[in-house]
C-alpha cells in the first residue's frame, strides 16, 4: 500500500511518516486538547523530492557527516539543488485541496512548521534548528514546504547532530500546515520547572502577540512560575517577572511586523491569573496523558487557549539537590522564644546552636542533609526555621512528618519534598544511638542542671567588677566548651517526639477522635514542669500579700509605684519570698533566647505588676485551687481513658508506660530550657562586663554594643582585629531600626519571591549585581568574552563566559568550550536557551545593559541558579 502524502493531524500516529511535531499534535487531539485544525505533509513527499537516478539521501547524509569544509558544503549544495529542482506543482494542488477541506478561508495566512523525524525527541529537541514559516499566503504554500525540506541540508543541523551524540541515521522532513491564529499572547509552558526539576511548579514564558521572536531569542518574555498541589491543581503564582513589553508581533497587510501595544496594555502582564492557572492545569494534564514532563507551545486568541506543540523537556536530568531557596520557612518556634527583632549576637548564637546541637546530631543518626542547606535563615532581621528540612528529617527516620505543623505550629508544608527513608538496618542503628542520647539526658540531666544554676550565681555582676576583658573572654570560651560537652536538647526532644509518635499512632485507634483532649487532660499537673511551677509560686506570694493588710494596701492603693512598693516591703516575708522567686526565675524573661533581652531580675517591676493585677481581681485562684483543679482534670481524663480500654488491660499497661515516659521527658524538656536560661544569664552578665571593659578601652561606645557583634566578630575584636567596630555597630543599629518598620510574613514559601518581590523588572540592582532570568543551572567564574558575530569565534577560549546580545542556536558549537553564557535578551523559550540547557551550560538571559556595562576580560561570577552576575575583578585591575 502506498504511503500517503497528506494526513489529517488526528491521523498522525506513525513517527517515521509524520515526524515529532505532528505526532505530538495528534496525541493532544486524542487527549481532547484544543489544537488549531490542520494536516501534515508526510515524509513520503520529502522522499519523493529527493528521488533521483543514482542518488541516495542516506549515503549523502553519511558523507556530509564525515566531511568538513568545502567538501561538506559541496555535498549540502548538491542535495539542496535536487530539492530546489523538484517540481512541486502537483503536491501544491493536493495541499490546497486539503486546505479546502478544513472549511476555513483560503486566503490565510498560514503557518508552515517543520516536523522532522528526529525533532521534539526526549534526548534532543532540535529547537530552532529547522525552519518555520509564518504568515504564508496560499499561493506560496508549496514554496514554503520546499524551504522546510531544504533546512535539513544545513551546516548547523550537522553540527547539532555531532554535538548531541545522536545516531547517524539520516532524518526526513514532514511539514505541519495550520492557519495562523491572531494571537493576543503566546509562549511556552513547562510542566515541571526546567531548571530545578521541581514537579510542583509550572514555568510559563509569555509575549504579546505571536511567539516567533521569542523562539529565535530576539524577544524577552514575561516569566511566571505557578505552584500546583499534589492533585496538579494550580494554587498560587510564585514568581511573576515582568519585562514591561511595549511591542507585539502581529500579522499585518505588510506581513509579520512588530507593532506598538496601545493604551493600558503597555508594560502590563500579558497573561491574567486565570489564564496562567488554565495553562498550568493544561500542562499537568498533558504531562499525565503523555507520561512524561512536557514543553508546550501555546497561544491565546479571543476564543481561548490553543496548543501548537507538545514535546518532552529535553535535557531534564531530574530534580537537582535541594537548596535553601527551594525550602519553606516559618517563624514558628523561634517567634515563641525570641524577640521580634533579635540582636545580631542572638541570631549568631541561634544559628550556631541549631547547627551544632540539632542538625549535627541528625547527621550522626545517618540522615542525609545537603551541606548547602541551613536550618535558620534571616529576613528583615527575623529568623525563620527551615520547615522543609525538618519535614525531610522526620520522614528519613520513618516518622510521620505530617505532625510537624501540629507540634511546631505554622502552616502545613505546601511542597512536601520527595524523601528516601533510611533502610531498616540503618534505622536500627539510629534507634540505638537515639536511645543512648535519651538515657544520657535522663541520667546526667539533673546534675548538669545544678551546674548551670551554679554558673549564674558564680557570674553575678557584683563578682565581675574587677575581672579583665581577657579573663572574661576566657570564661565565655569555657562556658561554650562546657555546653558542647553537655548539651541535652536533642536527646530530650527525641524522647518527647518518640512518645508522641507512639501515642499518636495508638490512641486514635483505642480512644477515638478526642484522644488529644484526653491526653492533654491527663498531663495536667503531672509532669512537675518547672516552667509551670513559677505560676504557682507567684500565686503563693500573692496569697501571702492577701493575708498581710499592710502589704495588700501597698499593692492595691492609688498611685502605684512598684519601685516604691518594693522599698517599703524591705524586711517583710513577702519581699523575702519575692526575692527567692527571683533567685529561681529571675533569669527568665520575654524573648529570653536572645542574650540581649532583659531578664525578670532586670525588671522585677513587671512581676510585681502581675501580682497587683492578681490582687485587684474580684476573685483569684489560690495555689491550692490551682493544684486541685489540675488534679481533678487529670484524674477524670485518666479515668475516662481506662474506662474506654475496658477489659483490654494490655492497652492500659502500654499506655501507662508511654504516658509515664512522656511525663518524664516533658519535665526534662522544660527543666533543660529553664537551666539553659541560667547558662544564658551567666553569658549575658559576662558579655555586659566585657562591654564595659571595651568601653573603657575606647573600642565600644556603650556596653550594650557587645550585642551587635556576632560570635565571630567578637572573637576577631578580642584577637586585635582592626576594623571600624563602632562604625559597624552603628550600621547594624541603623539596619535594625529600619527592619523594625518592616512587616514580614510568618511563612515564606518562596524565598526568591519574598526577597525580590513579584515584579523583578529591575535587572541591575543598586548592589552592583546584574540579574536576569536563569536559563540553565550552575555556578562558574571566568573572563568575559564578547561574541558579536562569527568573526569573534576564533577569540573564544576554554573557560570563557560568553556575553552576547541574544542566544543564537547556531552558537551551539561554542557551548562546548565556554564556561558560561550571559545574554542581554531572551528567555527560557529561546531555542538557544533550550540547547544551552541540554548541554548543561550555565546560562542567564535578559540581563539588561550587560554588554555595555562589562568589559572584555572582566572576571565575573555567574550564578545561573539565582540568575545573578557579579564583577569580581575588572579587566586590567590587580586581584
Amino acid at each position: 500500500m502506498d504511503r500517503p502524502l497528506l494526513l489529517p493531524l488526528a491521523s498522525c500516529t506513525q513517527p517515521s511518516l509524520v515526524g515529532g511535531k505532528a505526532l505530538g499534535l495528534a496525541r493532544l487531539l486524542t487527549g481532547g486538547f484544543a489544537v488549531p485544525p490542520g494536516f501534515c505533509v508526510t515524509t513520503e513527499a520529502y522522499d519523493r523530492a529527493l528521488h533521483a537516478p543514482g542518488f541516495s539521501s542516506v549515503e549523502q547524509w553519511q558523507a556530509a557527516l564525515h566531511s568538513s569544509g568545502a567538501e561538506r558544503q559541496r555535498i549540502l549544495a548538491h542535495c539542496r539543488a535536487i530539492i530546489q529542482n523538484y517540481d512541486i506543482v502537483e503536491l501544491t494542488t493536493q495541499i490546497i485541496e486539503q486546505i479546502r477541506r478544513l472549511d476555513m478561508p483560503l486566503h490565510g495566512p498560514w503557518a508552515v512548521r517543520s516536523s522532522a523525524t528526529n525533532e521534539d525527541g526526549a534526548y534532543a529537541s532540535f529547537a530552532g534548528v529547522y525552519l518555520t514559516r509564518l504568515g504564508i499566503p496560499l499561493e506560496e504554500i508549496g514554496a514554503a514546504v520546499k524551504d522546510l525540506w531544504l533546512s535539513i541540508w544545513d551546516e548547523r543541523v550537522l553540527n547539532y547532530y555531532a554535538a548531541s551524540g545522536l545516531s547517524k541515521t539520516a532524518p526526513t522532513m514532514a511539514v505541519v500546515i495550520q492557519p495562523l491564529l491572531e494571537a493576543q499572547s503566546a509562549g511556552v509552558a513547562y510542566s515541571v520547572h526546567p531548571l530545578t526539576g521541581r514537579v510542583t511548579q509550572v514555568m510559563v514564558n509569555a509575549v504579546a502577540g505571536l511567539a516567533a521572536a521569542l523562539v529565535d531569542g530576539s524577544a524577552t518574555p514575561d516569566q511566571y512560575v505557578v505552584e500546583v498541589n499534589e492533585n496538579s491543581q494550580p494554587v498560587r503564582i510564585n514568581e511573576r517577572t515582568l519585562v514591561g513589553q511595549t511591542q507585539a508581533l502581529r500579522m499585518t497587510n505588510e506581513g509579520l511586523r512588530s507593532v506598538p501595544l496601545l493604551g493600558e496594555t503597555v508594560g502590563c502582564a500579558v497573561l491574567s491569573d486565570g489564564q496562567l492557572f488554565a495553562l498550568a492545569r493544561a500542562a499537568k494534564q498533558i504531562e499525565k496523558a503523555f507520561g512524561h514532563p512536557v514543553d508546550l507551545e501555546w497561544l491565546y486568541d479571543e476564543r481561548g487557549l490553543w496548543l501548537l506543540q507538545a514535546r518532552p523537556i529535553s535535557g531534564l536530568v531530574g530534580p537537582r539537590r535541594l537548596t535553601n531557596d527551594d525550602c519553606e520557612w516559618s517563624r514558628a518556634n523561634f517567634k515563641e522564644t525570641l524577640p521580634e527583632l533579635p540582636s545580631p549576637l542572638g541570631l549568631s548564637f541561634l544559628e550556631q546552636f541549631m547547627e551544632r546541637y540539632i542538625v549535627a546530631p541528625y547527621r550522626r543518626l545517618g540522615c542525609q542533609i545537603p551541606e548547602e542547606i541551613s536550618s535558620v535563615r534571616v529576613f528583615k532581621g527575623r529568623p525563620y526555621i527551615n520547615m522543609t528540612l525538618f519535614y525531610s528529617l522526620i520522614a528519613q527516620l520513618r516518622g510521620d512528618p505530617s505532625v510537624l505543623t501540629e507540634q511546631m505550629g505554622g502552616e502545613v508544608l505546601a511542597r512536601p519534598p520527595a524523601i528516601r527513608p533510611l533502610g531498616w538496618l540503618a534505622l536500627a542503628r539510629t534507634g540505638i544511638v537515639m536511645m543512648a542520647e535519651m538515657r544520657k539526658a535522663v541520667h546526667h540531666g539533673p546534675a548538669w542542671f545544678v551546674e548551670m544554676k551554679a554558673m549564674a550565681a558564680e557570674h553575678r555582676a557584683d563578682r565581675l567588677q574587677t575581672v579583665s576583658g581577657e579573663d572574661i573572654a576566657l570564661r565565655l570560651n569555657a562556658l561554650a566548651q562546657w555546653l558542647d560537652e553537655r548539651e541535652l536538647t536533642f536527646g530530650i526532644a527525641g524522647g518527647v517526639a518518640q512518645c508522641l509518635q507512639a501515642l499518636g499512632r495508638l490512641l486514635p485507634l483505642w480512644l477515638g477522635e478526642d484522644w488529644r483532649a484526653l491526653l492533654n487532660g491527663a498531663l495536667q499537673g503531672r509532669a512537675a514542669v518547672i516552667s509551670a511551677q513559677q505560676i504557682v509560686r507567684l500565686a503563693e506570694i500573692a496569697d501571702m500579700v492577701r493575708h498581710d493588710p499592710s502589704a495588700l494596701s501597698l499593692f492595691t492603693g492609688e498611685g502605684w509605684d512598684p519601685g516604691e512598693v518594693r522599698r517599703k516591703l524591705e524586711g517583710t516575708e513577702v519581699l523575702h519570698a519575692f526575692n527567692r522567686y527571683l533567685d529561681d526565675y529571675g533569669h527568665r524573661g520575654v524573648g529570653e533566647s536572645d542574650v540581649m533581652s532583659p531578664r525578670f531580675s532586670d525588671r522585677p517591676e513587671l512581676l510585681l505588676s502581675v501580682m497587683r493585677t492578681q490582687l485587684l481581681a474580684p476573685t483569684s485562684a489560690t495555689p491550692a485551687d490551682i493544684l486541685q483543679r489540675q488534679t481533678i482534670v487529670r484524674e477524670q481524663a485518666l479515668a475516662e481513658i481506662r474506662a474506654r480500654f475496658g477489659w483490654r488491660f494490655h492497652r492500659w499497661a502500654i499506655f501507662s508506660w508511654w504516658y509515664r515516659r512522656l511525663c518524664r521527658f516533658f519535665a526534662l524538656r522544660e527543666a533543660n530550657r529553664h537551666h539553659l536560661m541560667y547558662y544564658s544569664a551567666a553569658t549575658r552578665t559576662l558579655l555586659l562586663r566585657l562591654g564595659e571593659w571595651l568601653v573603657q578601652q575606647g573600642r565600644l561606645a556603650s556596653p550594650e554594643d557587645i550585642f551587635y557583634l556576632t560570635i565571630e566578630a567578637r572573637a576577631d575584636l578580642m584577637a586585635g582585629g582592626s576594623r571600624d567596630w563602632q562604625g559597624m555597630i552603628q550600621a547594624r543599629r541603623a539596619e535594625r531600626d529600619h527592619d523594625a518598620t518592616m512587616t514580614v510574613p510568618d511563612t515564606i514559601r518562596d524565598w526568591r519571591e519574598v526577597v525580590r518581590g513579584t515584579d523583578t523588572s529591575s535587572i541591575v540592582g543598586p548592589d552592583g549585581v546584574f540579574r536576569g532570568i536563569p536559563i540553565s543551572g550552575g555556578k562558574v567564574i571566568g573572563p568575559v568574552r564578547f561574541v558579536r558575530s562569527m568573526e569573534d569565534w576564533t577569540r573564544v577560549c576554554r573557560g570563557d563566559i560568553l556575553v552576547v546580545s541574544v542566544i543564537d542556536p547556531g552558537m551551539a558549537p561554542l557551548f562546548g568550550v565556554a564556561a558560561g553564557l550571559v545574554a542581554e535578551m531572551g528567555g527560557t523559550l529561546s531555542h538557544g536557551a533550550i540547547i544551552a540547557r541540554e548541554y548543561g551550560l550555565p546560562a542567564v538571559a535578559n540581563v539588561s545593559g550587560v554588554m555595555a556595562s562589562l568589559k572584555e576580560g572582566d572576571q565575573i561570577s555567574l550564578d545561573a541558579e539565582r540568575g545573578e552576575i557579579i564583577i569580581q575583578v575588572r579587566a586590567g585591575a590587580t586581584a
